[in-house]
């Protein structure tokens, strides 16, 4: 919904979007090798990793989950209770960094946020106590521009001022990048101008900001307001990037060293939500139907057909991703050149889904150790 155009202007964006088996056993002892062949029957194991059987509760911390495709598949399909899982969102998470905050600070036990935002996490603190264990989606980040300006090129942005809701964010990250390779300086060729959603769309129409880097629903909604007349010049949804995951999901190194069995269940639950979008896209429309302010299900689905859905990569795939954003952020001095990208990616994440290859960078049986 828009508010109505009653000066002239463009109608404003209501925003912001409020931006995702198992048996358990129980016995009693009757005897120690009936104990032993009880517990060995409670391990199921699916997809090549160890589920314990039982219930868990988890809090999860996963700015905008309300809004969230991926979240609201896993939950309202019954993905997390079909893994016996109960999850609590930790309320109060606006970005990731925040999500993050709460994993550090004990308020969670697992978190989602754009790969990138880990990576600076990571960075700054060498003892985060955390593994990212799956990625959850591709990114959806969109350069937009004002069509009047005639910017064809990414060299053309020179001088030009770009609307970012903050300087940190995955958002002006990601765009960054994308000027470095092209040989600019990404903190003097733009000028970087910080606002809040709510002044996007007023600074574009009186001219204040020529561009504006963000990511959907917000962006698929400035996209489509005619009044705004704006063009994509370049995006995270096809070419290079598009089938890599923007955001993580990290799990804290109590929960994988106490309970590896929650911690497998919850990225089982998400996986399977994953492969199930592609094949539902109407349906998961339906599922945010009212939770994305200022968009209905028709154009929540026409928004979703325009993303690539079901990336959720684990295990080595998802290290080889990491390993290049590492890579990329090297282009921004984020990194040193001497890093090894492939170290560093396998000593920040766990793959617990292959319970074989776990050693100390993942979570055996008995939790394994956790060591940078």
């Amino acid at each position: 919904m828009v508010d109505e155009n009653t000066e002239g202007r463009p109608p404003r964006l209501l925003r912001r979007a409020v931006m995702p088996l198992l048996v358990g056993a129980g016995c009693a002892v009757v005897g120690a090798q009936w104990l032993q062949s009880r517990q060995q029957a409670r391990i199921v194991r699916h997809d090549d990793a160890l589920l314990d059987g039982e219930a868990h509760d988890l809090t999860l911390s996963w700015p905008f989950a309300q809004a969230s495709t991926l979240y609201n598949v896993a939950l309202r399909q019954d993905f997390f209770s079909q893994y016996r899982l109960d999850v609590h969102l930790r309320s109060g998470a606006v970005t990731g960094r925040d999500a993050i905050a709460d994993l550090r600070a004990g308020r969670s036990m697992a978190a989602v946020a754009p790969v990138l935002s880990w990576l600076q996490a990571y960075q700054a603190d060498a003892d985060l106590p955390a593994r990212l264990v799956m990625g959850l989606q591709a990114g959806t980040f969109r350069l937009l521009v004002r069509r009047r300006l005639r910017i064809a090129k990414i060299e053309d942005l020179v001088g030009r001022r770009i609307a970012v809701l903050n300087a940190d964010m995955a958002d002006r990250l990601f765009f960054s990048v994308i000027l470095r390779r092209k040989g600019l300086n990404p903190d003097t060729a733009p000028d970087w101008v910080i606002l809040p959603p709510d002044q996007i769309d007023d600074a574009l129409a009186a001219g204040t900001v020529d561009a504006v880097a963000l990511h959907d629903p917000l962006a698929w909604q400035l996209l489509n307001n005619r009044a705004l007349d704006l063009v994509e010049l370049v995006n995270s949804v096809k070419g290079l990037y598009a089938e890599r995951t923007n955001l993580a999901l990290g799990v804290s190194t109590d929960l994988l060293a106490q309970t590896p069995g929650a911690a497998v269940a919850l990225v089982l639950a998400l996986s399977h939500a994953a492969r199930w979008l592609p094949q539902h896209v109407a349906e998961a429309a339906a599922l945010l139907d009212d939770r994305v302010e200022g968009m209905d299900q028709d154009t929540i689905l026409q928004m979703m057909r325009h993303e690539v859905l079901g990336i959720s990569p684990v295990g080595n795939d998802l290290k080889i991703q990491i390993a290049r954003y590492v890579d990329e952020l090297k282009l921004l001095g984020i990194f040193p050149d001497s890093l090894d990208s492939a170290g560093y990616a396998r000593t920040i994440s766990a793959d617990i889904l292959h319970h074989g290859q776990r050693g100390s960078h993942g979570a055996g049986q008995s939790g394994g150790e956790f060591t940078r």
